[in-house]
């Protein structure tokens, strides 16, 4: 549990109401005014008027025991709901999706895993779209997405195994990986590199590539990824410009989930 045993920030008293805020929050049990004292190596006096206040503006709550003790109040619950409100991947996504778009040219898409098929949530398109790309909220297989593949290179492989039963595995042209021996292998390829493509895999004359997007948990949520001519999938430079945007606006995405750098991926 971090605890400000100093502060030096320009508002002591604020920076002091927040750490014994955010001191109660990780306890992740009641505490009393006697060990808040302590952990924050602040005086009672000073303790009781900062409790004092934020169990008066709802951010703390006294229990009925005697002594008191205090828990995350009402107030701490609504700020909760109103960031996840406000920081759904629909949300966090949608900027970046357009700006993803403007920067590749391409048809910029937002997906998640849904059952044992992938799903588009979102989507930005570019002034010239190409005219073949998967329709949002319809069940897309997994091997014939760049989506599907990211996504999956983060399940264990029990989780994996529900996603290739034959039933699942959709031919759609000479370039589909049907093959769930090759599919896996294409699949840890995918997490290795970290992005996954998709060479005229759903439909002849386009191509994807998709990145994972991670949220506060350090768990893959969903992945940003665009569709495009496949005529520049298979040019180097053009490919390698593509894959570096959509990393970029992933991590971007990411960031607004809440990801923090220091937790390493798994």
């Amino acid at each position: 549990m971090n605890v400000i045993m100093e502060s030096t920030s320009d508002a002591p008293a604020l920076d002091r109401g927040l750490s014994v805020l955010e001191y109660v929050v990780e306890a992740g049990h009641p505490v009393s005014m006697k060990e808040i004292s302590t952990a924050m190596s602040i005086p009672s006096a000073s303790a009781f008027r900062l409790v004092k206040t934020l169990v008066q503006r709802g951010y703390l709550e006294e229990t009925n025991r005697s002594p008191q003790f205090y828990l995350p109040g009402n107030k701490v619950f609504q700020m909760v709901q109103f960031y996840q409100l406000n920081h759904s991947l629909h949300s966090v996504a949608r900027m970046p999706l357009r700006d993803l778009a403007e920067r590749t040219g391409q048809t910029a898409q937002l997906a998640i895993l849904k059952g044992t098929s992938v799903m588009y949530i979102e989507q930005a398109m570019p002034k010239e779209p190409v005219s073949i790309v998967a329709p949002l909220h319809s069940f897309i297989p997994i091997n014939v997405s760049a989506a599907g593949k990211i996504l999956c290179s983060y399940l264990s492989d029990d989780e994996l195994m529900a996603f290739l039963s034959p039933d699942n595995l959709t031919k759609k042209t000479k370039n589909t990986i049907s093959d769930s021996e090759t599919l896996v292998a294409t699949i840890k390829a995918s997490r290795k590199q970290g992005y996954a493509t998709d060479i005229e895999e759903f439909a002849r004359g386009i191509g994807c590539v998709a990145g994972a997007i991670w949220d506060s948990h350090n768990r893959c949520v969903g992945a940003l990824g665009v569709t495009g001519h496949v005529d520049q999938y298979r040019n180097k430079a053009s490919l390698d410009h593509i894959v570096q945007s959509v990393l970029a606006l992933a991590e971007d995405v990411s960031h607004l989930m809440g990801y923090a750098e220091q937790y390493p991926r798994p």
